[in-house]
C-alpha cells in the first residue's frame, strides 16, 4: 500500500514543492502507521524523502526518487529494514550517565581537571575483596580537593549484579572512606543510582545546599540524585550537558530516539535546555515533574505546562518523589508483606501529590509502580479528584494518565477501570528476565507463588483490552533492547530457567507498536512521532536484518546500523558508512569507546538451547 501523495511529474513541480535534502530508497520501510491493536504494521514502503527535519514523502522507489533535486543525497539501502526511532517511556539517561563508564570516560578522560573516574574491574568476588586498593589507586590520580567518582562494575550484561547489589555498599563505611581519601570528596556508587559519600563530600554538599538537610533519603536529596549533576558539577552545567549528550548518543547507537523520564534535578533540566537551544540534542526528552517543590500551586503551574516545550524537550505531566511502590493485595509471609512499600494510601504524601496533580487538571505520568494495591489507590485518586475538578469522562481520557513498570499490575479486574479512564501503561520487560529486586518476576515466583506471575507485565491482557502500552529498559543496558523485545514475546527467565506466565507473551508486532507508535501517544506527540508518515519528524533507524522475517530467536541479535533524528544522522556504523560513502558517526568514533567497547556494541546473553528448542 502506498500513501496518497501528489507525486511530482516534472522538475518544475518538484522545485515548487521543495527538493528533499535526502532520499533513502530500495529499502523495506516499516512505517508503523497502524496504531490499532491488530498485528498489522501498516504501510510498508520502499523509499522516503526528507526535507529539513520532516518526512516529505513515503512511497515506491520510483515515485520518491522522482522528487530528487540536483543536490539531493540519495542513499540506496539495498533492501535493509527501516523502522521509526524507538521510544522508551520510562528511561533515565540522566541517571545512566553516572552509572556506566563509557560516557564518563569520554567526557572526563584520565588527567582531566574536574573529576577522577574509577570503575572497578573483575568479577564480583574480586571487586568485593579489592575495592580498597581500587580507591587508593583513584586517590593517587587525584589532586587535593578533586572529586573522585568510584564505582563497582556490574558488567556488560549485569552478570555481577546479583552478588554486588546487596553486598558492595554495605561493606563500606564513611569512616573508612575518610581514612582512604582524607583530602578528596568521594562519591561511591554501586552501578546504580544509590551511593555513599565521605566527610569531605558532605562538606561540599553543605556548601552548595546550605539550606537543605545534608543527608538525603535513599537516592533522593542532596546526597542522592542531586549530588552528581548539582554538586560535583556545580556551576559546570556545560560539562553536564556534554555528559548527557554523550549518554544519549550511546542509546541512539541502539536506536533510541525518545525518552520519557523525570530529569530529577534542576541541573539536569538546565543542561537539557542548553543542548536544546544549541541544537545538540541526540534524542528527544519528554519530562515529568518530580519536585523539588510539590506544593499545590507549583503543581498547578506544572499542570499548565502539559505538552509545552520544543520538539526535543517538553513536559508530559508530573508524579512527585513518592511514586507507587510494590504494595500488593497478594497473600504472602509476614516477612514478605513487611517489605512491601505502600506509598499511595490515604494520608500518604505520595497520594496527596497525585491528588493535587489530577485536581489541578494535570496528568500523572512516569509514575513507578510495582504492586496492584498501589494501582487501586491510583485509580481511586483519578476518579475522585477528576470528579472534584468537574472533569467529564472525555476530559479525563484526554489526559492519558499513566503508570509505569507494571511489574505487579494491573490485575484482571483493574483493566476495565484503566480502559474506561483512557489510561496508558508503560511496561518493563526487564523484570521478566532480571533476578535482583522486590519488583522482578522471579521474586514474585519465590514469595507470592506461580499463580500470580500473570500480574508481572501483563502485556497481552492489556493489549487485548485495547489499552495502549509502551516499552522500557530502565537499566543502563541499551544493548538489551532487542533482547527485551524477545523476552516480551517468550517470557523466559534464565535465572530460574523457566517461562513465566507464557500467556502474557505477545507477538512481535505488539512489542514493536509499544516501542514506536504507542510510545508516541504516551509522550503526547503522536502527531509528529512514532511512525514514518508524511509531515512527521524524520526519526528512523536502519537495521542489519528484517525483524519481520527472521526467526524469533534471531531477534536479540539485531543491530542498529544507523540512527537519524530530525533528519540528522546521530549514529552510523563503519560497515554501512563505507557502503553509502559517509563518515561514521556517534560513539563508534570516540577515542575511549572504539568498536569493541563492551557497553555500546556487546550484545545480550546468548539464548540458551533450552529456549531455542521451544
Amino acid at each position: 500500500m502506498v500513501p496518497s501523495f501528489c507525486w511530482a511529474q516534472s522538475d518544475a513541480t518538484a522545485a515548487a514543492l521543495g527538493y528533499p535534502e535526502t532520499i533513502i530508497h530500495h529499502a523495506r520501510i516499516v512505517t508503523m502507521d497502524d496504531a490499532s491493536f491488530s498485528s498489522s504494521p501498516g504501510t510498508i514502503a520502499e523509499a522516503m524523502a526528507i526535507r529539513g527535519d520532516k518526512i516529505l514523502a513515503i512511497g515506491s522507489t520510483r515515485q520518491v526518487r522522482a522528487l530528487a533535486g540536483p543536490d539531493t543525497r540519495q542513499i540506496d539501502l539495498k533492501g535493509r529494514t527501516v523502522l521509526p526511532g524507538f521510544i522508551l517511556t520510562h528511561e533515565h539517561p540522566t541517571d545512566w550517565a553516572w552509572t556506566e563508564p563509557s560516557a564518563l570516560n569520554h567526557v572526563f578522560p584520565e588527567g582531566n581537571e574536574h573529576l577522577v573516574v574509577h570503575f572497578l574491574e573483575g568479577d564480583a568476588a574480586w571487586q568485593l575483596a579489592n575495592w580498597e586498593d581500587g580507591l587508593r589507586a583513584a586517590v593517587k590520580k587525584a589532586k587535593p580537593g578533586q572529586w573522585i567518582l568510584f564505582s563497582s562494575d556490574w558488567g556488560a550484561n549485569f552478570e555481577h549484579m546479583p552478588e554486588l547489589f546487596p553486598k558492595f555498599l554495605p561493606q563500606i563505611s564513611r569512616k573508612r572512606l575518610d581514612e582512604l581519601a582524607p583530602d578528596n570528596p568521594v562519591r561511591v556508587k554501586n552501578s546504580w543510582v544509590d551511593g555513599l559519600v565521605n566527610t569531605r563530600a558532605l562538606e561540599e554538599v553543605a556548601r552548595v545546599f546550605p539550606e537543605q538537610k545534608v543527608e538525603g533519603r535513599g537516592n533522593r536529596g542532596p546526597t542522592g540524585r542531586q549530588l552528581e549533576p548539582d554538586v560535583i558539577l556545580h556551576n559546570k552545567v556545560e560539562l553536564n550537558a556534554e555528559l548527557l549528550k554523550s549518554q544519549m548518543e550511546l542509546w541512539a547507537a541502539h536506536g533510541v530516539t525518545v525518552y520519557g523520564s523525570s530529569p530529577y534535578t534542576i541541573g539536569n533540566l538546565t543542561a537539557l535546555r542548553i543542548l536544546d537551544e544549541q541544537g545538540q540534542m541526540p534524542g528527544r526528552f519528554a519530562w515529568s515533574y518530580t519536585g523539588p517543590d510539590l506544593h499545590y500551586q507549583t503543581i498547578r503551574l506544572v499542570s499548565a505546562l502539559l505538552g509545552n516545550g520544543s520538539d526535543y524537550l517538553w513536559n508530559i505531566g508530573a508524579h512527585g518523589e513518592r511514586s507507587g511502590g510494590n504494595c500488593t493485595t497478594l497473600p504472602a509471609s509476614e516477612r514478605v508483606k513487611s517489605q512491601e512499600d505502600c506509598r499511595l494510601e490515604p494520608g500518604d504524601d505520595g497520594r496527596r501529590v497525585k491528588e493535587d496533580i489530577v485536581r489541578s487538571g494535570g496528568r500523572v505520568s512516569a509514575m513507578h509502580s510495582g504492586g496492584d494495591l498501589d494501582i487501586d489507590h491510583l485509580l481511586d485518586v483519578i476518579e475522585e479528584q477528576s470528579d472534584a475538578a468537574g472533569l467529564t469522562l472525555d476530559e479525563i481520557r484526554e489526559r492519558r494518565h499513566a503508570f509505569d513498570h507494571a511489574s505487579g499490575a494491573p490485575r484482571p479486574d483493574q483493566i476495565p477501570r484503566i480502559k474506561n479512564l483512557g489510561m496508558m501503561v508503560s511496561m518493563i520487560n526487564t523484570v521478566i528476565w532480571e533476578n535482583r529486586t522486590g519488583y522482578d518476576a522471579s521474586y514474585r515466583l519465590r514469595n507470592y507463588g506461580a499463580e500470580y506471575l500473570h500480574l508481572a507485565v501483563p502485556r497481552n491482557s492489556v493489549t487485548k483490552a485495547g489499552i495502549m502500552n509502551t516499552q522500557e529498559v530502565d537499566r543502563a543496558l541499551p544493548h538489551f533492547l532487542f533482547y527485551n523485545v524477545w523476552v516480551g514475546m517468550t517470557r523466559y527467565n534464565s535465572g530460574v530457567d523457566l517461562v513465566l506466565a507464557p500467556e502474557e507473551g505477545t507477538d512481535l508486532m505488539t512489542q514493536l507498536k509499544a516501542l514506536t507508535i504507542w510510545g508516541a501517544y504516551y509522550v503526547l506527540r503522536e502527531d509528529r512521532l512514532g511512525s514514518l508518515e508524511r509531515g512527521k519528524l524524520a526519526d528512523f533507524v536502519v537495521l542489519d536484518r528484517d525483524l519481520l522475517a527472521i526467526p524469533r530467536d534471531d531477534i536479540p541479535n539485531a543491530k542498529v546500523l544507523m540512527t537519524v533524528i530530525g533528519g540528522k544522522t546521530v549514529h552510523l556504523l563503519p560497515s554501512l558508512a563505507g557502503e553509502i560513502d559517509a563518515t561514521p558517526t556517534g560513539p563508534v568514533t570516540w577515542p575511549a569507546a572504539p568498536l569493541e567497547n563492551r557497553f555500546v556494541f556487546k550484545g545480550p546473553p546468548d539464548i540458551p538451547e533450552y529456549m531455542r528448542k521451544r
